[in-house]
This record gives C-alpha cells, sequence and structure tokens, in this order.
C-alpha cells in the first residue's frame, strides 16, 4: 500500500543518486556491468535485469555483486505489476544488509528501507529504520543526513512538528549538500507553520523562495504558505503578488479563490477601488460553487455601499474603472444593501461571513439612528461563537461601548442601579473583555450587588482581578469582593480575599475597613486564637495609628470571649486612654467584664456610664439590673432598692424573674440587718 495522500510531506522527492558502483573487475562480470548500467540509464529495464543476474549468479565472488544486488531491487520497483507492495523491496534489502554490511550499498539500503517503508504508511519502522541509517553512517555525512531529512518528512507525517523542526533545524547546519538544503529548508518552515509560528516560518520561506524559487512555485502547498506568512507580517505588496501568483500557477487549486479574495482585500485596503471592485466580481465569475461566494457578494456590495450613497439612499454607478470590467452591482439601494445583508446572515448563521454580515447591518441601523436595533444586532454577534467570528465579535462589542457607555455612565451619576444593570446586560457575551479596565465594571458590580445579584457582582469583581494590574482598581475590587464574602457566610473566602489586600497593599487606602472586615471574618468563624494573633500583633506594629483605640476595643472582645477577663479589662481601660469612644456598644461589654470580676465599685461606675449615654429599654433594664446586684453586694441596699425601682417592669420575663428575686434577697437581707441592730 501507498501512504495516504493527505499526509503532510516534502514536495520534491528525497534525494538519491541511485545504487552506487564498488569494486572494478577487467572480466565477463566487468563487461557485464557496463552493459547492465549502460540499459538502466536508457530506461531498458528488462534488459539490465538480465546483465545483473548473469553477475550475482554466475559471479557470486566478483566485487561488482552488492552493486548489481542495489540495482536489481530498484528494478523491482520499476515494475508496474508490483508497485504498490514494496515489500519484497524491503526483504531484498534487508539480505542484502546481512550480505554485505561493510558496502558502500549497504549504508545507502537502510534508509532507502525506510523510505519504502514511509511509502507505506508504516511510519514507526521507518522512523526507526532512519535513526539506525544515522547511527550507521556518523563517518558517511550524506548518507547521514539523507536519513536525518527522511526521519524530519516522517515527523511531519505523524504530525511530530516540534520533533520535526529539530531535524530540520540541524540538518541545515550541518550539511554542505544543496539537494539536501532544500528539503531541509522548506521542511523546517512547514514544521514551524503547522506550530503557527509564522513570524518565524516567514524569513524561512522567503529564503527558500530567493535561493530556490523553481522549488517554492512548484508546490502549491509551499508557496501558499509563503503568502500567507507574508500577509500575516504585514508585507501587503509581497503578499498580493504572491496571491496573485498563485491564482494564475494554479488557477484550479482549491485555494485559489481565497488567493483571489485576498488580493481583492488588498486593493481595497490601498485605495485601489476600481480593481478590486473587478477582482471581487471576478471571482464568482470563475468560480461559482466556491464557499466564498457569500463573503465575495458581502464584500463587493460593502465597496459598493460604503461612500457612494446618494441622499435619496441609492447606489450611485460604480466608477468607470470599474464599468470597463464589467462589473455588476448586487444591490442598487440601501434597502436592497439591508435585505443582502439579512439574507448572508441567515444562510451564513454559523460563519465568519455570517457575523460580519451581521455587523454590518448594525453599522446601517446606526445610520439610520434606530439604536436599539442596531444594539440588539451588535450584542447578537457578540454571541455568534464560529471560530473565526472572534473580530466581528470584538468590534461590536467596541459599538455596543460607544453606545451604551455614555448612557451607563448617566445612569451611574444618577443612582440609577436598575438602568446600569439593564443596559451592562445589552453589551452581550464580551461585556466584560470591554469592561475590565475601566473602573465603570466597579460601579457596574456595586450596582449588582445593592440589588441583590450577588453571584454576578462576585464574577464581575473576580474578573477585574484577573486581568487588572492598576492598583487604583484592584483595591476597590478586592474590598467589594471581601465584603460580599462575608454577605454571603464565606468568611474563609473573604479571609483570603482580604489577606491578599493587606499583603499586596500594606498601606493601601482602605486598609482600616479591610482590618475591620478580616476580624468579622475570623469572627465568624469563630477562630479567636488567629484574631488575638492578628490584634496583638498589629498594635506592636502600629505604635501610632488611628485605628489604635479601635483595635483595643477587638482585643478586649476578643480577650473577654477567650474567659481572659483581667486582660479584657486592661484593654479596655488602653482603649479609652488611646480615645476610643465611651458608646454604649462599648461601655456596656467593658462593664459586664468589670461584673463577672466582682469589681462591683467599678462595674457599678460602668453601668452608671452606659445609662448616661442613653441606651436601648433593653440595654438600660440589664444595666440597672447589674446596678442593683452590685449594690447589694456592696450592702447598699437603698441604692439597689432605687435602682430595681427604676427597672419597673421589664420586656424581658427572664429579667422580671430576677429582678423579683433580687428583690426577695434585699428584703431578707434588711431584715437581717434590723434584726443584728436589735
Amino acid at each position: 500500500m501507498q501512504a495516504p495522500a493527505w499526509i503532510e510531506r516534502l514536495a520534491q522527492p528525497l534525494p538519491d543518486d541511485g545504487p552506487r558502483a564498488e569494486g572494478q573487475s577487467s572480466g565477463i562480470d566487468g563487461l557485464a556491468w557496463q552493459e547492465g548500467r549502460s540499459a538502466y540509464k536508457k530506461g531498458a529495464w528488462g534488459e539490465a535485469r538480465r546483465f545483473f543476474e548473469k553477475i550475482v549468479r554466475d559471479h557470486p565472488e566478483s566485487s561488482l555483486v552488492p552493486s548489481s544486488k542495489a540495482y536489481l531491487v530498484e528494478l523491482s520497483l520499476r515494475d508496474e505489476a508490483v508497485m504498490q507492495n514494496r515489500s519484497e523491496a524491503i526483504q531484498e534489502y534487508k539480505k542484502l544488509l546481512r550480505d554485505h554490511p561493510q558496502s558502500s550499498n549497504a549504508r545507502r539500503a537502510e534508509w532507502r528501507i525506510a523510505d519504502l517503508y514511509f511509502e507505506q504508511g508504516w511510519f514507526q519502522e521507518a522512523q526507526a529504520f532512519y535513526e539506525q541509517a544515522m547511527a550507521h553512517s556518523l563517518h558517511l555525512p550524506f548518507d547521514g543526513d539523507r536519513a536525518l531529512l527522511g526521519l524530519g518528512q516522517t515527523l511531519m507525517a505523524t504530525g511530530k512538528w516540534r520533533d520535526a523542526e529539530h531535524a530540520f533545524a540541524n540538518l541545515r547546519k550541518q550539511s554542505e549538500s544543496d539537494s539536501l538544503l532544500q528539503g531541509a529548508t522548506v521542511g523546517l518552515a512547514h514544521a514551524l507553520f503547522r506550530q503557527k509560528r509564522l513570524v518565524e516560518a516567514q524569513p524561512i520561506y522567503d529564503l527558500s523562495y530567493r535561493r530556490w524559487p523553481h522549488l517554492v512555485k512548484g508546490d502549491p502547498v509551499t508557496l501558499q504558505r509563503y503568502a500567507i506568512t507574508e500577509a500575516h507580517v504585514h508585507h501587503d505588496i509581497s503578499a498580493r503578488d504572491l496571491m496573485l501568483l498563485f491564482y494564475n500557477l494554479y488557477p484550479r487549486h482549491g485555494y485559489a479563490p481565497n488567493a483571489l479574495l485576498h488580493v481583492a482585500e488588498t486593493l481595497r485596503s490601498t485605495g485601489q477601488r476600481p480593481l478590486a471592485e473587478f477582482v471581487y466580481a471576478l471571482i464568482p465569475s470563475i468560480y461559482p460553487q466556491s464557499q466564498l461566494d457569500s463573503t465575495v457578494k458581502l464584500r463587493l456590495a460593502t465597496l459598493l455601499t460604503q461612500n457612494r450613497v446618494s441622499d435619496n439612499g441609492n447606489v450611485l454607478s460604480p466608477t468607470i474603472g470599474a464599468m470597463i470590467h464589467n462589473v455588476t452591482a448586487p444591490t442598487d439601494t440601501s434597502a436592497s444593501y439591508r435585505a443582502l445583508l439579512k439574507e448572508i446572515v441567515i444562510q451564513e448563521s454559523d460563519t465568519p461571513t455570517g457575523s460580519e454580515a451581521l455587523f454590518y447591518l448594525g453599522q446601517e441601523y446606526e445610520k439610520r439612528n434606530e439604536l436599539n436595533e442596531a444594539i440588539h444586532t451588535y450584542k447578537e454577534v457578540t454571541f455568534r461563537t464560529a471560530r473565526g467570528s472572534e473580530p466581528w465579535a470584538t468590534k461590536a462589542a467596541a459599538r455596543l461601548s460607544a453606545l451604551l457607555v455614555p448612557w451607563i455612565q448617566a445612569a451611574i451619576a444618577s443612582h440609577d442601579d436598575w438602568t446600569v444593570v439593564s443596559l451592562y446586560h445589552r453589551h452581550g457575551v464580551m461585556a466584560e473583555q470591554r469592561y475590565a479596565r475601566s473602573p465603570v465594571l466597579l460601579e457596574i458590580a456595586e450596582s449588582h450587588k445593592r440589588l441583590g445579584f450577588t453571584a454576578e457582582a462576585v464574577r464581575l469583581f473576580q474578573h477585574v482581578l484577573k486581568v487588572q494590574k492598576d492598583s487604583a482598581l484592584v483595591e476597590p475590587a478586592l474590598l467589594g469582593l471581601g465584603k460580599l464574602y462575608l454577605d454571603q457566610q464565606d468568611p474563609e473566602a473573604a479571609r483570603k480575599v482580604l489577606g491578599r489586600y493587606r499583603f499586596q497593599f500594606p498601606l493601601g487606602q482602605y486598609d482600616g475597613e479591610v482590618l475591620h472586615l478580616l476580624i468579622s471574618a475570623m469572627r465568624q468563624q469563630r477562630d479567636l486564637q488567629s484574631l488575638l494573633h492578628l490584634c496583638r500583633t498589629w498594635l506592636v506594629r502600629h505604635p501610632v495609628h488611628r485605628e489604635r483605640p479601635a483595635m483595643y476595643v477587638q482585643l478586649a472582645k476578643t480577650l473577654g470571649e477567650l474567659e481572659k477577663l483581667g486582660e479584657s479589662a486592661l484593654a479596655y481601660e488602653e482603649a479609652f486612654k488611646a480615645g476610643a469612644a465611651q458608646s454604649v456598644a462599648t461601655l456596656l461589654p467593658y462593664a459586664d467584664t468589670l461584673s463577672r470580676l466582682n469589681r462591683h465599685e467599678s462595674a457599678v461606675a460602668a453601668y452608671l456610664s452606659v445609662l448616661a449615654k442613653k441606651p436601648t429599654a433593653r440595654q438600660a433594664e440589664w444595666a440597672h439590673l447589674q446596678t442593683a446586684k452590685h449594690w447589694t453586694a456592696l450592702k447598699q441596699y437603698d441604692r439597689a432598692t432605687i435602682a430595681l425601682a427604676e427597672l419597673d417592669v421589664a420586656d424581658d420575663g427572664m429579667i422580671n424573674r430576677v429582678a423579683a428575686s433580687l428583690k426577695l434577697s434585699l428584703q431578707t437581707a434588711r431584715q437581717s440587718q434590723k434584726v443584728k441592730g436589735l
């Protein structure tokens, strides 16, 4: 069997000068040798076979036998009857290797066996024999290099482009044979091209074209790829000329319509509109069944419509140059142009051409000031996922931004969250990419958060952090994300985000707020030991800071929760010395701590301070009860009675029961005091 036609391989046959002459003889075998070679060169295969067989059969000891056997193998491959099966030739070459291992034809036989395996599609066997030939030809430059060229082609056929690249690059460094350098240079360019490294492939193709122009022109694949790489590096004139050359040399090749389309595109981009119109119109006339039919029709219609529409919406006639070339306009009014675009959108719904037509349709709506239709159309383009549609989706997203951003900014300024969210989601799937580097996305995320779309807000903040490096945007994004995680009762995620903020921005704009959010996350997790460590470490590292009073309060609360009451009371006192606000929220837990320490007088003073700050009813009830309790402990029964009287009837049944019990205790204590007085 032959190798499949679809595999990647070098266009030119690998160089082979044929069997090698070795040994001399002046006898009958020498005469047969001369006659056999002469017949071989003339293509008289049967006559040549007869002479070489005579040498092998009648003169087995002749030094010409290895060469004769090699010729016989090659002659067997000339027979059309065995053209499809080279197994016999492979076996004969293997016998030659066994019988004459030191022969120069044996060295050639190794890479010829590999060639035959390759032609049958047995690539693994071919690779093994090429490598064997290289190992046995370390001191025979041509044989080793010829085997390396075959190995590179085999690696191409198996799709091992990186390995093929290394093989061809090494061959170019070490070989001096022009025939081998041709294959190595073109092969290296192909290997780079297939790895999508077009910038690196371009100079290799260019070198091949300048040094061996017949080689590049003789292979449509090489010429096509050379033209593509020239276009990729923006050598526009060279690429256009090569595409035109490709069309002229291979007009029936499948890539020929694409080559002409590229020529037309280049002419249009350089302002040569009449020639561009001519080439666009030429393509469907030569290739009526081409897959590019819709694309060409679209480009020609767009070219004729843009900048050549009269005030009444009619498309003006083609230029004189285009008329000479008999170019017919596919549309004659703006309305027919829009109808053509809609038709192509339907026909090419899953192709880049459909996305292109849809984008142009959006432009038409925009020109007519039909903004809602334009926005809807551009948004639909962003949802097109066909390979190759990405540029049109990007262009559509840019137009959506141009239309919607001013409205979004106005909605943000007026605090209209619903409008902000609604407009944002009219961008389609590329909205995040368009706004990722803009502070507007942070405002959009905040609007989602305020409206309760927490999951979407989290995703937007995460996207900002993924693509953004500007600290002015990263800081608020980290802060907003940390708050959202806390709102979702996910303290572990919040700690990670807030910890990143403190590491990345130790002196950040929101360091105080982040610190308190981190404390809240630790409290949610009940990780009091870590919180205690955080408070103490922070106070040591910040001897002067506006947050010191608040951190002392947090330290005091944490110590209290850890039952370290004495240290907690000292921390509260340090907080007040540092300037902490003596609010009810701070004074009440301080008073409770003193109460648990049985520091009655200090506790009474603290509770009285709470009552002086206008606490809530429940807080006031608790403060009165505790005051009465500590007055009782101090045997100040009158003051305790007054405190209970101020308590009156509480809303909390538990407090009422404790107050009633305390009243009984007071009555008992008073009676005991009277008895002692008697």
